[in-house]
């Protein structure tokens, strides 16, 4: 009897030992199983697109309790210049791909600053809904990444310490100006151009180092340049996309049933984006004026000065740079074909 007792009593105890610690050995077995991606990007934390992100973050946890996706916005792991390499080295796993920024790998994406080419929002949309966006994805592929979705940045426009109304006003005005693209056509508008990230600018235009920078409205509100310019100047001169962009080999090894679910919430999040963007230009543009930006619309004739100045000398180095210029032709023409 006592050697059975002795036998009950150990057999309880491992059973209220294993009731005890199966449930956190499950628990932490799930927390090993979750595949974590760490997704960087580099808007301040109220703009719109860092909104994106983190409802994109919540869309995938709702619909597969698989993956996790942590957020990190406002440049928290890296600025957007440094984005890029992160991206294809796996240093992060997906983020906000600053296309003026990897021209340099993939050309054909100089084609999205090319001034005026786009009539408005909803062109753009149709633009990149067509079969350009399975010709930028391949590009994507080749070179270690792979798009999810597009999220609208807005439409750009100018603010400046100084006026920006005729042609004649760039003349040796220092313009920051996002990517490759937009460098080359503020220097033909006859601005002196330059390259600074985005989270430079605000001290720039305080210190006078900058008449001026290129952005969306959304973003000139968020980073208060309200405080250190007094000009919008509004030229109808483009219109931000940005590729969500998950390195290659990250998105490959991830199961099937995963990458569908990753896919259906990117849809739903750039349906989201295009709509916010549109209500976040419009309500912000409003905020820039009544803290004190004069706003300024180019009229359709002086505009048109700014084309002929800057349009054709983009597309002739667009062009230039492409190994298959084909390709550039046939996405200009579904530009001018879906206007």
């Amino acid at each position: 009897m006592k050697k059975c007792s002795k036998y009950s009593f150990v057999m309880i105890g491992c059973c209220v030992l294993t009731f005890c610690f199966v449930p956190r050995l499950s628990a932490v077995f799930a927390a090993e199983t979750q595949t974590i991606l760490r997704y960087a990007g580099w808007h301040p934390i109220n703009h719109h697109v860092t909104r994106g992100q983190e409802l994109y973050a919540r869309l995938v946890m709702d619909k597969t309790k698989k993956v996790k996706i942590e957020v990190y916005p406002a440049s928290q792991l890296f600025s957007d210049k440094d984005l890029v390499r992160a991206l294809s080295t796996g240093a992060v796993d997906m983020g906000v791909m600053p296309t003026g920024l990897v021209t340099g790998q993939i050309p054909l994406l100089l084609a999205f600053d090319i001034p005026f080419i786009f009539k408005d929002r909803s062109h753009s949309h149709r633009w990149i809904d067509s079969e350009v966006s399975q010709m930028i994805d391949q590009e994507f592929e080749k070179r270690g990444y792979h798009i999810i979705y597009w999220m609208d940045f807005g439409l750009f426009g100018f603010a400046s310490t100084k006026p920006l109304r005729t042609l004649e006003d760039f003349k040796g005005k220092r313009i920051r100006g996002p990517g490759e693209m937009m460098v080359e056509s503020l220097r033909a508008l006859g601005a002196a151009p330059t390259v600074i990230g985005s989270g430079e600018v605000y001290l720039a235009l305080q210190r006078n180092t900058i008449d001026g920078a290129i952005s969306g409205w959304t973003s000139f509100f968020e980073r208060k340049y309200y405080e250190v310019s007094k000009y919008l100047t509004d030229a109808d001169y483009t219109i931000g996309l940005f590729p969500i962009t998950i390195n290659k080999k990250i998105w490959d090894g991830l199961p099937k049933d995963v990458q569908a679910v990753m896919t259906q919430a990117g849809k739903e999040a750039q349906a989201w984006g295009r709509k916010e963007c549109e209500k976040s230009d419009n309500e912000d543009l409003e905020q820039l004026k009544k803290k004190g930006m004069q706003y300024y619309h180019v009229p359709e004739k002086e505009r048109d000065r700014w084309k002929a100045a800057a349009t054709k000398p983009c597309i002739d180095i667009f062009l230039k740079r492409l190994d298959d210029q084909e390709k550039g032709k046939k996405v200009l023409e579904i530009a001018d074909k879906l206007g």
